[in-house]
Parts: structure tokens; C-alpha cells; sequence
């Protein structure tokens, strides 16, 4: 009996094999990891129409151009990912006329803590932080640090993965010292393989009950298409449900992915 709950412990917590799906162009994040020694590197495009920028309302008529975005997802045991995400940001809007310049660099781990089985989904943990490496005048970004820890779940049936993101953020507020706003984020959708090269996506992402104007809500639609093993092209559009997030937006990307 000893030993069979051994077994069942380490089947559930130390996976053999685990099968890494990224969600470009969401936002979310599938709960399984690149395996060891696997890296991917996406370089990307985004344009935001209207977009809102954080602690302040939406009334700026701001227009975003990140190019390139640039990410890069390590594999470095067989359930520990290291994630970085970073992007050179041209804005326009009416307080601050056209900018170019450095955006945020994002910085974050996901831990694979429970395999996928027939009843459970795969379960990880997702911890990463924003660096404030960006201009707060030119309104690059807030110059602040902020912390997010997000519970990830993913289940598949057949060719059909459906995914589940939720935790906390704490975003830094530069127009008060150490001061922050607490929010909850969220992320749930589908990835559904049509041919073996060919996936589409969709998704529902954003931030709740933010008492500082930091409430959005975006749906994504989009795709991916495999070149081949390591090759694979993505594209998106973009759309605000709520008040406070961007009217439409468009995204593309190229990712290459290889063994260390």
C-alpha cells in the first residue's frame, strides 16, 4: 500500500512527458512547459487602436504600436519553465503626441505541479513581475514594478485543449508613492487543432475589480500555422468588451523553436 501511494504521488507530480502548448497570440498561458533544453523565440508585431493606459481613464485617444515584441520561453527542467517577454513601443496620443521607446520587460516562471489525467486537468503555477524599465512621462509605462501569481489549468479532449488562467496582480501606481492597486486576472478559452499544421484560438482575458481604472476585458481570435518542426507563424485581432480596454487590435508573429 506504502508504495502504491508512492507511485500515485510521483505520477501526479513528476511527469514523464509533458506536451508544451504556447497560446500566441493570447495572452494566456497553457499550464504545460517547454520540456528541458527546449527554447522558442518569438519576434512579433501588435497594434492597439484607443487603448487605455493604466491608472488613468480612457480618454487619450491612444494608439500603440509595439515592434518588435520580442519573447523567449526556456525549457529548464521537465517542469519549470522561464518566460520573457519584451517590446519597443511607438504611441500617439493626445497628452503626450507621438513617442518612441523602450516598453516593459517581463520576467516570470511557471512550475508544472499536477499532470494531466482522464478526470483532472494538467495544474501550474504561474509567477513573473514587470520590471519598470519604461519611460512614465513619455507614458512607455508606469516606471513601476508589479507583481502577478496566477493558477494555470488546461484539459484536452480529442484535438480541443481548453485552458483556465486566474490569480492575482499588483500593479505599481506612479502617480502615488508606494502606493498599489490589487486586481484579480483571468484568461479561459480553446485551442482546437483543424489539420496537424493548423490551429485555431480564442480567448477572454483580462483584470477585475481594480479601484484605480485597470479593469479591461479583450477577446482574441486567432491562429497558428506549423511551417514545420520548428517553425511556426501566428496572427490575431483583437477586441474590447469593456469601457476601459482597446477598440480593436491586430497582432502577428514568427516563432522558431529548438533543442540546447
Amino acid at each position: 500500500m506504502f508504495k502504491r501511494k508512492i507511485i500515485f504521488f510521483l505520477f501526479l507530480f513528476f511527469p514523464l512527458t509533458i506536451k508544451a502548448e504556447v497560446l500566441y497570440p493570447l495572452a494566456s498561458l497553457d499550464a504545460y512547459p517547454l520540456s528541458k533544453g527546449k527554447w522558442e523565440l518569438r519576434l512579433g508585431v501588435k497594434y492597439l487602436h484607443d487603448r487605455w493606459f493604466p491608472f488613468e481613464r480612457k480618454d487619450t485617444d491612444r494608439r500603440e504600436l509595439q515592434l518588435p515584441q520580442i519573447d523567449l520561453n526556456i525549457g529548464i527542467v521537465h517542469n519549470v519553465e522561464i518566460h520573457l517577454s519584451y517590446f519597443y513601443l511607438y504611441q500617439d496620443s493626445k497628452n503626450t503626441g507621438s513617442e518612441w521607446g523602450s516598453g516593459d520587460l517581463n520576467v516570470g516562471i511557471k512550475i508544472n505541479l499536477l499532470r494531466e489525467d482522464i478526470y483532472i486537468p494538467a495544474f501550474s503555477l504561474d509567477i513573473s513581475t514587470k520590471l519598470p524599465n519604461a519611460d512614465y512621462e513619455k507614458r512607455l509605462g508606469t516606471d513601476e514594478t508589479d507583481f502577478f501569481a496566477k493558477i494555470l489549468l488546461t484539459k484536452k479532449w480529442s484535438e480541443c485543449k481548453i485552458f483556465f488562467n486566474i490569480g492575482i496582480g499588483i500593479l505599481g501606481n506612479p502617480k502615488m508613492y508606494n502606493a498599489q492597486d490589487d486586481i484579480m486576472v483571468y484568461g479561459f478559452g480553446i485551442n482546437y487543432k483543424m489539420r496537424p499544421s493548423l490551429k485555431v484560438l480564442g480567448e477572454i482575458s483580462g483584470w477585475a475589480f481594480s479601484h484605480k481604472h485597470n479593469n479591461y476585458t479583450v477577446l482574441t481570435l486567432g491562429g497558428q500555422y506549423l511551417l514545420n518542426s520548428s517553425w511556426r507563424i501566428d496572427a490575431g485581432l483583437h477586441f474590447g468588451l469593456t469601457e476601459e480596454s482597446e477598440d480593436w487590435g491586430i497582432s502577428t508573429g514568427i516563432s522558431y523553436l529548438w533543442q540546447w
